[in-house]
């Protein structure tokens, strides 16, 4: 990978000078030096980073310089410098970015960007084992990468706190302004430590990390070699639009759609009666969703109460069914956000995904009745889409977002689309990227209840679409993992994604079919091949607990 030497870089000079018989003030790949001009330490080399300032000039997206405020040597995860700073605002207004960059003494001249999470406002250090990395995997950063990681420029203790919006320029932050000048600023700051720019740079994020990876290399392609996003929120206008739908069904009407933690797992329950099989296995894993999803008229009819009032919690009303299907059924819009988009995919919730009991706390609430602005006894997606409508549209925080309506937002349609440009990451016109031979792998659970599985599909058909299926299996895999929700559910994977990507990157060897393993306390260490997509896992014979008892189907 390319990188343009700063000015930061040379205003070290004089630190650089001291060291001019080893190479360029490296660190852990010494040539040797002068016997009488001993290299700097690597704790010297650190505090020289200490206030340390960056100019604008540096950045690829308007600032007004950044500042590192404290480099520390820690001699923890192989010894490594961390350095701390702030990127500033152009808007006085507008919050700073807050950002940390660790370079490892022994650095393998790799660099690992983390992506965030919800609304950000953390910030991300980059210490960090990786999202479902294996148990007792060493971290990125104990391997020798250069990890960095920021808050998208503002601070808040909560993920699900979108009043930063308010702020335009924080907000154009969040919609990837922040991943760009943060990639710049550790740029700048391994140009510095070590006299090189790293020899691949990748990114690894979920979520929120996973739309951050996408518009990185949508946006700025020749910044990365390799992406790992997993449960992307890319189609993100389409999410938060969809959340509203979804609180509209739960507590338009007095709440008669609103559906308790009882009877979502009574749902759940009669899905996986009907589906958990399908697979060949009964071992509380949906794997072959598209044969469930056909059983869903009869599971329906199953769980209704005679009559189609209300009945209590052993079965659901019509108007509770309705809300089912609501969120079962893909969002179509009359109008279009950024790329053309038109649509946000259903969620499995009649195909094994999981909404409440055991393995998640994102579930529909505890009353019917919402508050205003949405809380803790709100249904999750609600408490998400209300903060959005809020502070992302309307601008307005008392605005009541059960009035909102995403199929007619009305004066605010065109709100809606240029919130869309700025933080969807659904351009599927990748060549940049694949063209200089950047490789992506993305999974999602098919499982999850935060961010819909098909969004996922929907992107990467748009890729074969738009590139062909052979063109796409030359940079990118995408893996479905069954019983898998928004990071945990009945089945709480572990893969060695990052090994997967780099080995793909440096020696042209793509992954196919990977192994994950269970991290539950119930079922750990058990195994299941992680197929490519369109296929899933089918079970053969032998050891329930093995992947080697599974093939890859698609039938």
């Amino acid at each position: 990978m390319t990188s343009r030497k700063s000015g930061a870089a040379l205003a070290l000079g004089a630190l650089c000078a001291a060291c001019v018989t080893i190479s360029g003030c490296g660190g852990g790949h010494d040539d040797g030096g002068s016997p009488s001009t001993p290299p700097p330490s690597a704790a010297a080399q650190c505090s020289a980073l200490a206030g340390l300032s960056i100019p604008a000039s540096s950045i690829g997206a308007p600032t007004n310089g950044a500042k590192v405020a404290s480099a520390t040597l820690v001699e923890t995860s192989g010894e490594y410098c961390q350095t701390n700073g702030t990127i500033a605002p152009v808007d006085p207004t507008a919050p700073a970015i807050n950002f940390q960059v660790n370079l490892p003494t022994n650095w393998n001249h790799k660099a690992l960007h983390y992506g965030g999470g919800g609304f950000d406002g953390t910030l991300i250090t980059g210490v960090d084992p990786l999202d479902m990395a294996p148990t007792g995997a060493p971290t990125p950063l104990a391997s020798g990468y250069v990890t960095f990681g920021d808050d998208s420029g503002h601070q808040s203790s909560s993920i699900t706190d979108g009043s930063f919006a308010a702020n335009d320029e924080a907000l154009a932050n969040y919609g990837g302004l922040s991943l760009k000048k943060t990639h710049d600023v550790a740029m700048t700051l391994i140009q510095t430590r070590y006299a090189s720019a790293p020899s691949k740079t990748y990114f690894f994020g979920s979520s929120t990390g996973g739309r951050d990876g996408l518009t990185e290399i949508q946006r700025w392609p020749n910044d990365y070699d390799g992406i790992v996003v997993n449960r992307p929120a890319l189609n993100y206008t389409g999410l938060r639009l969809s959340n509203v739908v979804l609180g509209r069904a739960l507590y338009l009407n007095n709440g008669a759609g609103w559906l308790d933690v009882a009877k979502t797992v009574l749902l759940q329950n009669a899905v996986m009666k009907a589906c958990d099989t399908l697979d060949g296995l009964a071992d509380g894993i949906v794997s072959n969703v598209a044969a469930c999803k056909a059983r869903a008229p009869q599971v329906l009819a199953s769980v209704r109460c005679a009559g189609g009032a209300d009945a209590g919690d052993t079965c659901l009303s019509d108007a509770q069914i309705a809300t089912v299907n609501t969120i079962a059924a893909p969002m179509t819009l009359p109008y279009p956000l950024a790329n053309g988009v038109t649509r946000y995919a259903g969620y499995n919730i009649l195909g094994g995904a999981v909404f409440a009991g055991p393995y998640t706390t994102r579930d529909f609430g505890t009353s019917k009745t919402p508050s205003n602005p949405a809380g803790k006894h709100d249904a999750n997606q609600w408490v998400t889409g209300d903060q959005w409508v809020k502070y992302f549209v309307t601008r307005i925080p008392t605005f009541d977002s059960l009035t909102f309506d995403p199929l007619d937002p009305g004066a605010y349609r065109a709100r809606v689309q240029a919130v869309s440009a700025l933080s969807d990451a659904t351009n599927t016109d990748l060549g940049a990227f694949q063209a200089k031979g950047g490789k992506i792998i993305m999974t999602h659970g098919l499982a999850d209840e935060i961010v819909s599985t098909d969004s996922s599909t929907d992107y990467y058909n748009g890729l074969v679409a738009r590139f062909g299926q052979g063109t796409v299996d030359g940079f990118v895999r995408f893996y479905l993992m069954p019983g898998v929700g928004h990071g945990t559910g009945p089945f709480h994977p572990a893969i060695d994604s990052l090994s997967a990507l780099d080995q793909w990157v440096e020696s042209g060897t793509a992954p196919e079919t990977l192994t994950m393993s269970d991290l539950n306390s119930a079922t750990l260490g058990r195994t299941r091949p992680l197929c490519r997509y369109p296929m899933w896992p089918r079970y053969g014979s032998g050891d329930m607990n093995s992947a080697a008892s599974f093939r890859c189907a698609n039938d």
